[in-house]
């Protein structure tokens, strides 16, 4: 994985700025300047230095090391004393962090899909239950991958603005029962493309409604984007908003 985000990291930015609907999303639930948040694949550290002004503390966490070395650099940009940044694995939550050490956990941006079957996908839901806060809450999106997988989606929207464009596509065959993700970054000032390719695990809805961790947060609820619809399986997203 980490090749992957290595060869796209100083663009990453550019692929995936943070959205105004993201930041109401976030802010709806109530961010409170006691809180410490955990954001759990923070890639260039944009989400945690932007809810930095609102809660007490904000750690992010990635596997890749030059998008951590970005988030740094972000960090140092804006002075941002309350924000901390760490090369780190989803899959030992429970030993770099404490038992009720934050009351929100992020996990956004289809980062749950690079963990590589549901038991480790269940074993990452009950961690992060272990280091939430009694009534905290943990926020998770992916794409919609039983639209994905019943449509046999090929090709996502092509990404493109006044710096780049970025291809995705699917190749539902080649690994299953894991997807290939074929990407090609094309940027536009250089004309220097990057051909990359990835498995994901295609994680749907009612795969997580089997899940025995789903037993240790008090409510589960899922939505079809960050604009608050309820979720559909004709739609793009699936957002998690567990309750601890």
């Amino acid at each position: 994985m980490s090749e992957f985000y290595q060869s796209i990291a100083r663009h990453y930015d550019s692929i995936f700025p943070l959205s105004d609907t993201l930041k109401r999303f976030l802010l709806s639930f109530g961010i409170r300047k006691e809180d410490h948040i955990l954001d759990a694949g923070c890639a260039t550290g944009k989400v945690a230095l932007y809810l930095s002004q609102y809660a007490h503390t904000v750690t992010g966490i990635d596997l890749d090391p030059d998008l951590i070395e970005i988030a740094r650099f972000n960090q140092g940009i804006g002075a941002t004393e309350n924000v901390r940044f760490l090369v780190g694995d989803m899959n030992d939550l429970d030993s770099m962090f404490t038992a009720g050490q934050f009351r929100i956990v992020l996990c956004l941006g289809n980062t749950l899909v690079h963990l590589p079957s549901t038991d480790t996908i269940n074993d990452c839901f009950q961690k992060i239950a272990g280091i939430l806060t009694d009534g905290g809450l943990f926020i998770f999106q992916i794409l919609n991958y039983e639209k994905i997988l019943a449509q046999k989606t090929r090709e996502l929207q092509l990404i493109d603005n006044e710096k780049i464009t970025f291809e995705r596509r699917y190749d539902h065959e080649i690994h299953k029962p894991l997807l290939a993700f074929n990407t090609r970054l094309t940027v536009k000032a250089t004309s220097e493309t990057i051909d990359n390719s990835i498995d994901l695990y295609p994680l749907h809805h009612r795969e997580i409604m089997r899940m025995p961790s789903k037993q240790l947060y008090r409510s589960v609820q899922f939505l079809g984007g960050f604009d608050g619809r309820v979720f559909s399986e004709e739609g793009d997203l699936l957002i998690g908003v567990w309750k601890r």
